[in-house]
Protein backbone atom coordinates (compact mmCIF):
# COMPACT_ATOMS: atom_id res chain seq x y z
CA UNK A 1 0.00 0.00 0.00
CA UNK A 2 1.61 3.34 -1.07
CA UNK A 3 2.68 5.50 2.29
CA UNK A 4 1.80 9.10 2.01
CA UNK A 5 4.86 10.36 3.73
CA UNK A 6 7.56 7.86 2.10
CA UNK A 7 6.33 9.26 -1.18
CA UNK A 8 6.64 12.62 0.38
CA UNK A 9 10.16 12.32 1.02
CA UNK A 10 11.11 10.43 -2.31
CA UNK A 11 9.81 13.34 -4.03
CA UNK A 12 11.18 16.38 -1.32
CA UNK A 13 14.58 14.18 -1.25
CA UNK A 14 14.59 14.29 -5.22
CA UNK A 15 14.11 18.29 -5.20
CA UNK A 16 17.03 18.38 -2.41
CA UNK A 17 19.04 16.18 -4.47
CA UNK A 18 18.85 19.54 -7.64
CA UNK A 19 19.84 22.02 -5.45
CA UNK A 20 23.12 19.61 -4.23
CA UNK A 21 23.79 19.32 -7.56
CA UNK A 22 23.38 23.03 -8.53
CA UNK A 23 26.14 25.79 -9.17
CA UNK A 24 28.76 22.65 -9.55
CA UNK A 25 30.78 21.80 -12.21
CA UNK A 26 31.82 18.53 -13.25
CA UNK A 27 33.39 16.77 -16.35
CA UNK A 28 31.18 13.72 -16.18
CA UNK A 29 27.65 14.17 -17.11
CA UNK A 30 25.37 14.35 -14.25
CA UNK A 31 22.49 11.60 -13.82
CA UNK A 32 19.63 12.03 -11.55
CA UNK A 33 18.43 7.63 -11.17
CA UNK A 34 18.60 6.79 -14.78
CA UNK A 35 17.88 10.40 -16.08
CA UNK A 36 21.03 12.50 -18.08
CA UNK A 37 20.36 16.04 -16.14
CA UNK A 38 21.32 19.17 -18.30
CA UNK A 39 21.45 22.34 -16.54
CA UNK A 40 23.60 24.38 -18.74
CA UNK A 41 21.45 27.54 -19.65
CA UNK A 42 22.79 27.27 -23.57
CA UNK A 43 21.55 23.08 -23.76
CA UNK A 44 18.49 23.68 -22.03
CA UNK A 45 17.30 26.41 -24.54
CA UNK A 46 18.24 24.56 -27.50
CA UNK A 47 16.43 21.55 -25.84
CA UNK A 48 13.16 23.83 -24.99
CA UNK A 49 13.40 25.35 -28.47
CA UNK A 50 13.23 22.35 -30.16
CA UNK A 51 9.76 20.47 -29.12
CA UNK A 52 9.18 17.50 -31.88
CA UNK A 53 13.51 16.78 -30.81
CA UNK A 54 12.56 16.75 -27.24
CA UNK A 55 9.32 16.11 -26.63
CA UNK A 56 7.05 16.25 -23.64
CA UNK A 57 6.57 12.95 -21.62
CA UNK A 58 4.22 12.61 -18.55
CA UNK A 59 4.01 9.22 -18.03
CA UNK A 60 1.72 8.23 -15.44
CA UNK A 61 0.63 11.35 -14.82
CA UNK A 62 -1.41 11.47 -18.08
CA UNK A 63 -4.04 9.36 -15.63
CA UNK A 64 -5.29 12.61 -14.58
CA UNK A 65 -5.68 13.94 -18.18
CA UNK A 66 -4.55 15.37 -21.47
CA UNK A 67 -4.59 19.01 -22.04
CA UNK A 68 -1.59 21.57 -23.49
CA UNK A 69 0.55 21.07 -20.71
CA UNK A 70 1.36 16.76 -21.73
CA UNK A 71 0.18 16.87 -25.66
CA UNK A 72 2.54 17.86 -28.26
CA UNK A 73 2.78 18.65 -32.02
CA UNK A 74 -0.58 19.38 -33.74
CA UNK A 75 -3.02 18.50 -30.91
CA UNK A 76 -0.60 20.73 -28.32
CA UNK A 77 -1.66 23.35 -31.16
CA UNK A 78 -5.00 22.89 -31.31
CA UNK A 79 -5.49 22.77 -27.35
CA UNK A 80 -2.93 25.99 -26.91
CA UNK A 81 -5.76 28.08 -29.14
CA UNK A 82 -8.81 27.04 -26.57
CA UNK A 83 -6.73 28.60 -23.66
CA UNK A 84 -4.70 31.78 -24.59
CA UNK A 85 -6.66 34.26 -25.31
CA UNK A 86 -8.31 34.01 -22.25
CA UNK A 87 -4.73 34.35 -20.44
CA UNK A 88 -4.03 37.19 -22.88
CA UNK A 89 -6.33 39.26 -22.04
CA UNK A 90 -6.74 38.50 -18.41
CA UNK A 91 -2.93 39.80 -18.52
CA UNK A 92 -3.93 43.21 -20.32
CA UNK A 93 -2.57 46.52 -18.39
CA UNK A 94 -6.61 47.04 -17.96
CA UNK A 95 -6.73 44.22 -15.26
CA UNK A 96 -3.75 45.62 -12.91
CA UNK A 97 -6.26 47.17 -10.67
CA UNK A 98 -8.68 44.35 -10.48
CA UNK A 99 -6.02 41.71 -9.83
CA UNK A 100 -5.01 44.32 -6.84
CA UNK A 101 -8.05 44.43 -4.96
CA UNK A 102 -8.84 40.95 -5.54
CA UNK A 103 -5.70 39.77 -3.60
CA UNK A 104 -6.55 43.08 -1.50
CA UNK A 105 -10.43 42.08 -0.39
CA UNK A 106 -8.77 38.06 0.02
CA UNK A 107 -6.22 39.43 2.32
CA UNK A 108 -8.29 41.80 4.30
CA UNK A 109 -10.90 38.93 5.06
CA UNK A 110 -8.94 36.01 6.40
CA UNK A 111 -7.02 34.54 9.50
CA UNK A 112 -3.94 36.33 10.29
CA UNK A 113 -1.85 33.07 10.26
CA UNK A 114 0.06 31.68 7.45
CA UNK A 115 -2.60 28.73 6.82
CA UNK A 116 -4.85 32.08 6.62
CA UNK A 117 -2.95 33.69 3.80
CA UNK A 118 -2.74 30.46 2.16
CA UNK A 119 -6.23 30.24 1.92
CA UNK A 120 -6.48 33.86 0.59
CA UNK A 121 -3.99 33.90 -1.64
CA UNK A 122 -5.87 30.63 -3.26
CA UNK A 123 -9.18 32.02 -2.81
CA UNK A 124 -7.90 35.35 -5.26
CA UNK A 125 -6.19 33.11 -7.71
CA UNK A 126 -8.75 31.05 -8.39
CA UNK A 127 -11.14 33.94 -8.80
CA UNK A 128 -8.61 35.69 -11.21
CA UNK A 129 -8.56 32.24 -13.36
CA UNK A 130 -12.68 31.87 -13.24
CA UNK A 131 -12.57 35.44 -14.22
CA UNK A 132 -10.20 34.89 -17.30
CA UNK A 133 -12.80 32.56 -18.49
CA UNK A 134 -16.10 34.62 -17.37
CA UNK A 135 -16.43 32.29 -15.16
CA UNK A 136 -17.09 32.61 -10.93
CA UNK A 137 -15.21 31.21 -8.95
CA UNK A 138 -16.63 28.38 -5.82
CA UNK A 139 -13.34 29.52 -4.14
CA UNK A 140 -13.32 26.87 -0.59
CA UNK A 141 -14.90 23.31 -2.22
CA UNK A 142 -12.39 24.21 -5.35
CA UNK A 143 -9.60 24.74 -3.61
CA UNK A 144 -10.56 21.56 -1.92
CA UNK A 145 -10.63 19.76 -5.17
CA UNK A 146 -7.23 21.22 -6.06
CA UNK A 147 -5.77 19.35 -3.12
CA UNK A 148 -7.16 16.11 -4.15
CA UNK A 149 -5.99 16.78 -7.37
CA UNK A 150 -2.45 17.42 -6.03
CA UNK A 151 -2.61 14.25 -4.07
CA UNK A 152 -2.81 12.65 -7.28
CA UNK A 153 -0.50 14.03 -8.82
CA UNK A 154 2.27 13.37 -6.11
CA UNK A 155 1.57 9.77 -6.28
CA UNK A 156 1.37 9.78 -9.98
CA UNK A 157 5.11 11.43 -9.97
CA UNK A 158 6.26 9.01 -7.60
CA UNK A 159 4.81 6.13 -9.43
CA UNK A 160 7.11 7.62 -12.57
CA UNK A 161 10.18 7.12 -11.23
CA UNK A 162 9.19 3.88 -8.61
CA UNK A 163 7.48 1.08 -10.74
CA UNK A 164 3.89 0.56 -8.64
CA UNK A 165 2.26 -2.92 -7.77
CA UNK A 166 -0.77 -3.52 -9.98
CA UNK A 167 -3.01 -2.42 -6.59
CA UNK A 168 -1.41 0.62 -6.22
CA UNK A 169 -1.46 1.95 -10.02
CA UNK A 170 -5.19 0.87 -10.23
CA UNK A 171 -6.04 2.86 -6.74
CA UNK A 172 -4.02 6.10 -7.43
CA UNK A 173 -5.82 6.19 -11.35
CA UNK A 174 -9.53 5.39 -10.09
CA UNK A 175 -8.29 8.33 -7.61
CA UNK A 176 -7.13 10.51 -10.71
CA UNK A 177 -10.69 9.49 -12.15
CA UNK A 178 -12.63 9.89 -9.34
CA UNK A 179 -11.12 13.59 -8.77
CA UNK A 180 -11.63 14.70 -12.74
CA UNK A 181 -15.25 13.67 -12.24
CA UNK A 182 -15.70 15.59 -8.98
CA UNK A 183 -14.70 18.57 -10.88
CA UNK A 184 -16.89 18.08 -14.09
CA UNK A 185 -20.24 17.67 -11.44
CA UNK A 186 -19.06 20.73 -10.18
CA UNK A 187 -18.39 22.84 -13.48
CA UNK A 188 -21.45 21.30 -15.47
CA UNK A 189 -23.65 22.01 -12.27
CA UNK A 190 -23.23 25.62 -13.35
CA UNK A 191 -25.24 26.69 -16.87
CA UNK A 192 -22.42 29.23 -17.49
CA UNK A 193 -19.58 26.72 -16.72
CA UNK A 194 -21.17 24.02 -18.65
CA UNK A 195 -21.80 26.48 -21.65
CA UNK A 196 -17.93 27.20 -21.32
CA UNK A 197 -17.01 23.94 -21.27
CA UNK A 198 -19.21 23.38 -24.92
CA UNK A 199 -17.10 26.15 -26.05
CA UNK A 200 -13.79 24.24 -25.03
CA UNK A 201 -15.23 21.36 -27.38
CA UNK A 202 -16.10 23.49 -30.16
CA UNK A 203 -12.28 24.58 -30.43
CA UNK A 204 -11.12 20.85 -30.02
CA UNK A 205 -11.43 20.45 -33.87
CA UNK A 206 -10.47 16.42 -34.12
CA UNK A 207 -8.84 15.67 -31.27
CA UNK A 208 -10.04 12.01 -30.69
CA UNK A 209 -11.72 11.47 -26.95
CA UNK A 210 -11.10 15.59 -26.18
CA UNK A 211 -12.61 16.16 -21.94
CA UNK A 212 -12.92 19.99 -21.57
CA UNK A 213 -12.98 19.04 -18.05
CA UNK A 214 -9.98 17.76 -17.99
CA UNK A 215 -8.64 20.67 -20.26
CA UNK A 216 -10.12 23.18 -17.76
CA UNK A 217 -8.83 21.16 -14.79
CA UNK A 218 -5.05 21.27 -15.28
CA UNK A 219 -4.87 24.75 -16.49
CA UNK A 220 -6.48 25.50 -13.20
CA UNK A 221 -3.77 23.23 -11.32
CA UNK A 222 -1.15 24.74 -13.25
CA UNK A 223 -1.79 28.49 -13.38
CA UNK A 224 -3.38 28.61 -9.51
CA UNK A 225 -0.43 26.53 -7.75
CA UNK A 226 2.63 28.13 -9.07
CA UNK A 227 1.39 31.54 -8.39
CA UNK A 228 0.54 30.44 -5.02
CA UNK A 229 3.89 28.56 -4.24
CA UNK A 230 5.85 31.45 -5.59
CA UNK A 231 3.87 34.24 -3.28
CA UNK A 232 4.51 31.37 -0.82
CA UNK A 233 8.39 31.57 -1.34
CA UNK A 234 8.38 35.44 -0.85
CA UNK A 235 6.79 35.48 2.29
CA UNK A 236 8.91 32.58 3.48
CA UNK A 237 12.24 35.26 2.39
CA UNK A 238 10.69 38.00 3.57
CA UNK A 239 10.35 36.01 7.07
CA UNK A 240 14.11 35.49 7.21
CA UNK A 241 15.44 39.36 6.41
CA UNK A 242 13.20 41.68 8.26
CA UNK A 243 15.00 44.78 6.71
CA UNK A 244 14.63 43.76 3.39
CA UNK A 245 11.01 43.16 4.08
CA UNK A 246 10.81 47.16 5.67
CA UNK A 247 12.31 48.24 2.50
CA UNK A 248 10.09 46.74 0.08
CA UNK A 249 6.86 47.68 2.49
CA UNK A 250 8.17 51.33 1.97
CA UNK A 251 8.92 50.89 -1.90
CA UNK A 252 5.38 49.78 -1.93
CA UNK A 253 3.46 52.49 0.26
CA UNK A 254 5.38 55.13 -2.05
CA UNK A 255 2.91 54.11 -4.46
CA UNK A 256 5.26 54.93 -7.51
CA UNK A 257 5.14 52.58 -10.54
CA UNK A 258 8.52 51.97 -10.44
CA UNK A 259 9.43 48.82 -7.74
CA UNK A 260 12.69 48.29 -8.79
CA UNK A 261 13.58 46.60 -5.10
CA UNK A 262 10.41 45.12 -4.85
CA UNK A 263 10.60 43.76 -8.26
CA UNK A 264 14.48 41.97 -8.04
CA UNK A 265 13.54 40.44 -4.80
CA UNK A 266 10.36 38.47 -6.86
CA UNK A 267 13.18 37.56 -9.28
CA UNK A 268 15.19 36.66 -7.02
CA UNK A 269 12.75 34.29 -5.00
CA UNK A 270 11.85 32.67 -8.57
CA UNK A 271 15.34 32.43 -9.52
CA UNK A 272 16.48 30.56 -5.96
CA UNK A 273 13.00 28.79 -5.33
CA UNK A 274 11.72 28.06 -9.14
CA UNK A 275 8.08 26.51 -9.00
CA UNK A 276 8.74 23.95 -11.42
CA UNK A 277 12.22 22.69 -10.58
CA UNK A 278 12.90 20.56 -13.17
CA UNK A 279 11.14 19.13 -16.34
CA UNK A 280 11.63 15.53 -18.68
CA UNK A 281 11.90 15.43 -22.27
CA UNK A 282 11.93 12.35 -24.42
CA UNK A 283 14.43 12.39 -26.97
CA UNK A 284 12.69 11.51 -30.46
CA UNK A 285 15.93 10.68 -32.51
CA UNK A 286 19.35 10.18 -31.58
CA UNK A 287 21.36 13.30 -30.97
CA UNK A 288 24.51 14.94 -29.22
CA UNK A 289 24.38 17.96 -26.85
CA UNK A 290 26.41 19.24 -24.85
CA UNK A 291 28.51 16.61 -25.55
CA UNK A 292 26.32 13.95 -24.25
CA UNK A 293 25.09 11.15 -27.15
CA UNK A 294 21.48 10.77 -26.43
CA UNK A 295 19.53 7.98 -28.31
CA UNK A 296 15.76 7.99 -29.27
CA UNK A 297 13.64 7.17 -27.14
CA UNK A 298 15.84 8.00 -23.84
CA UNK A 299 14.11 10.22 -21.35
CA UNK A 300 16.42 13.21 -20.04
CA UNK A 301 15.98 15.69 -16.93
CA UNK A 302 16.39 19.71 -17.79
CA UNK A 303 16.86 21.11 -13.88
CA UNK A 304 15.86 24.59 -13.68
CA UNK A 305 17.12 24.48 -10.51
CA UNK A 306 20.77 23.92 -12.30
CA UNK A 307 20.19 26.54 -14.86
CA UNK A 308 19.01 29.29 -12.18
CA UNK A 309 22.60 28.97 -10.15
CA UNK A 310 24.83 27.99 -12.76
CA UNK A 311 28.32 29.52 -11.69
CA UNK A 312 28.85 31.05 -15.07
CA UNK A 313 25.73 32.92 -15.85
CA UNK A 314 25.53 34.50 -11.96
CA UNK A 315 27.58 35.76 -9.11
CA UNK A 316 27.46 33.83 -5.78
CA UNK A 317 24.41 31.65 -7.40
CA UNK A 318 24.12 29.75 -4.16
CA UNK A 319 23.44 32.53 -2.44
CA UNK A 320 20.24 34.04 -1.80
CA UNK A 321 20.65 37.77 -2.59
CA UNK A 322 17.79 40.19 -2.56
CA UNK A 323 19.19 43.18 -4.27
CA UNK A 324 20.67 40.77 -7.27
CA UNK A 325 22.54 43.16 -9.18
CA UNK A 326 21.57 41.06 -12.66
CA UNK A 327 18.31 41.89 -11.73
CA UNK A 328 18.49 45.45 -10.74
CA UNK A 329 20.99 46.24 -13.41
CA UNK A 330 18.67 44.04 -15.92
CA UNK A 331 22.05 42.32 -17.09
CA UNK A 332 20.96 38.85 -16.31
CA UNK A 333 21.30 36.44 -19.66
CA UNK A 334 17.52 35.48 -20.43
CA UNK A 335 18.94 31.85 -21.05
CA UNK A 336 19.87 31.49 -17.35
CA UNK A 337 16.07 32.41 -16.05
CA UNK A 338 13.43 30.78 -17.00
CA UNK A 339 10.91 30.49 -14.16
CA UNK A 340 8.38 30.12 -17.14
CA UNK A 341 10.26 27.82 -19.06
CA UNK A 342 11.27 29.60 -22.39
CA UNK A 343 10.72 28.25 -26.13
CA UNK A 344 6.88 27.52 -27.69
CA UNK A 345 6.60 25.41 -24.91
CA UNK A 346 6.70 28.20 -22.04
CA UNK A 347 3.83 28.75 -20.19
CA UNK A 348 1.23 29.96 -21.84
CA UNK A 349 -0.49 31.87 -18.85
CA UNK A 350 2.93 33.48 -17.90
CA UNK A 351 1.99 37.37 -17.75
CA UNK A 352 -0.81 36.78 -16.01
CA UNK A 353 1.13 34.54 -13.46
CA UNK A 354 3.37 37.62 -13.33
CA UNK A 355 0.76 40.16 -12.66
CA UNK A 356 -0.89 37.85 -10.38
CA UNK A 357 2.51 37.41 -8.12
CA UNK A 358 3.21 41.36 -8.25
CA UNK A 359 -0.06 42.31 -6.54
CA UNK A 360 -0.43 39.38 -4.40
CA UNK A 361 3.33 40.20 -3.04
CA UNK A 362 2.03 44.06 -2.78
CA UNK A 363 -1.24 43.56 -1.36
CA UNK A 364 0.78 40.61 1.45
CA UNK A 365 3.28 43.08 2.06
CA UNK A 366 1.11 46.26 2.79
CA UNK A 367 -1.07 43.93 5.30
CA UNK A 368 1.21 41.67 6.74
CA UNK A 369 4.27 41.71 9.03
CA UNK A 370 6.13 38.21 8.67
CA UNK A 371 9.30 36.92 10.90
CA UNK A 372 11.30 33.78 10.98
CA UNK A 373 12.21 31.63 13.77
CA UNK A 374 14.77 29.72 11.74
CA UNK A 375 16.20 29.82 8.33
CA UNK A 376 16.48 26.04 7.58
CA UNK A 377 14.80 25.57 4.16
CA UNK A 378 12.23 22.50 3.96
CA UNK A 379 10.53 21.50 0.76
CA UNK A 380 6.76 20.21 -0.39
CA UNK A 381 7.66 19.48 -3.94
CA UNK A 382 4.63 17.90 -5.75
CA UNK A 383 4.83 19.04 -9.70
CA UNK A 384 5.69 22.34 -8.25
CA UNK A 385 7.90 23.41 -5.56
CA UNK A 386 6.32 24.83 -2.16
CA UNK A 387 7.91 25.47 0.46
CA UNK A 388 6.94 23.36 3.62
CA UNK A 389 4.00 23.34 5.52
CA UNK A 390 4.08 24.22 9.22
CA UNK A 391 7.50 25.93 8.06
CA UNK A 392 8.73 28.72 10.88
CA UNK A 393 6.28 31.88 9.90
CA UNK A 394 4.73 33.97 12.49
CA UNK A 395 2.73 36.36 10.98
CA UNK A 396 0.89 39.69 12.83
CA UNK A 397 -0.80 42.68 10.93
CA UNK A 398 0.30 46.03 10.60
Amino acid sequence: MDNPAHIEGFLNNLAYSLFAQSGQTTPEPREIGNLAVFDHPDAVDRIAKAPTLFRKNFSLISALGFSRFNTNDEEWATRRSITQDSYLTAAKPAQVQSVSDIFASCFAECETSLAGIQEALFAGALTIFYQAFRLVAEPRPTAVLLDRTRDVLRRLQYFSWVTPTDAERSRVISDAHAVIADFGAQLMADPQSAAEMGRFSEKSGAIDSFSPIEEFVMNLFAGVETTVTTVLWVIDRLGANQKVQERIHDEIAGAKADTPFTDCFINETMRYFPPIPFLTREVSADTVIDGVALQAGQLIMLSIVGVHQHREFWENPRTFDASRKEFIDNSFDRRAFIPFLTGPRMCGGARLARLEVEQAVRAVVRQFVFARTDDIIRFDYALALRPASGMAVTVSRR
